[in-house]
C-alpha cells in the first residue's frame, strides 16, 4: 500500500498489540458507537480480552481475505483514533463489499475519516482489485452522511439493519472506484 505522507493520519492493519488503544477508544467512544453499530456488544467487548478475542477474529479473517481492518492513526503521535473496515457479505446471493468506520468523537469533523476512505480505496482497488464499495448510514447522522458523501458515495436506497435488537432504517451508499493515471 502506498504512503500517503502529505495527510495528517495513516491507516494500517490492526493487529492484538493494539488491543489496549482499541480497547480505550471503544470506552472513550462507547456511548456514541453503540448508537450506530450494528453488531451487539456485551460488558466482555469492553476488555482487554474482549479487544484481543476481536482483533484476532479480524486478524484470521484478513488472512481468508474476508475483513480488511485499519486502524486510523495521526501521524504526528501515532495515536489510534479510529478505525475503518471493509468486509465481504452475501445478501441475495450477491457478494458485497460494505465498508464501516468509527472516529473518536474529539476528532469529528476535522477531514480525518476522508483522509482514511481515500487510503481505503487505494488499498481497495490497488491492492486487492475491489472496484465496488457500499456503506450505509442513520438518516439522522449527518456527518457520516457527509464523509460518505464528501468520498464519492451516491445513494442508492434504503435498508432496514438491525441495530441492538431494533430495526432501523440505513441510507444506502456505493461507489466505484476508478484506476488513478499518475
Amino acid at each position: 500500500m502506498k504512503r500517503y505522507d502529505e495527510q495528517r493520519i495513516y491507516i494500517r492493519f490492526l493487529n492484538v498489540q493494539d488491543a489496549r488503544d482499541m480497547l480505550n477508544l471503544q470506552t472513550r467512544n462507547r456511548e456514541i458507537f453503540e448508537k450506530i453499530t450494528a453488531s451487539e456488544r456485551t460488558e466482555a467487548f469492553y476488555t482487554l480480552e474482549g479487544q484481543i478475542s476481536l482483533l484476532e477474529k479480524w486478524t484470521q479473517a484478513r488472512e481468508d481475505g474476508t475483513r480488511y481492518s485499519f486502524g486510523i492513526f495521526l501521524r504526528s503521535t501515532d495515536e489510534l483514533i479510529g478505525e475503518v473496515s471493509m468486509f465481504e457479505i452475501e445478501l441475495n446471493m450477491a457478494k458485497k463489499w460494505i465498508v464501516g468506520y468509527v472516529l473518536d468523537q474529539h476528532h469529528n469533523g476535522q477531514g480525518y475519516m476522508s483522509e482514511a476512505l481515500q487510503q481505503l480505496f487505494d488499498f481497495s482497488l490497488n491492492e486487492l482489485g475491489i472496484e465496488c464499495l457500499e456503506a450505509g448510514a442513520l438518516p439522522d447522522n449527518i456527518g457520516s452522511i457527509r464523509v460518505l458523501e464528501k468520498a464519492g458515495f451516491r445513494q442508492t436506497g434504503v435498508q432496514s439493519i438491525v441495530v441492538h435488537g431494533m430495526l432501523k432504517e440505513h441510507v444506502m451508499y456505493a461507489i466505484t472506484l476508478k484506476l488513478s493515471v499518475d
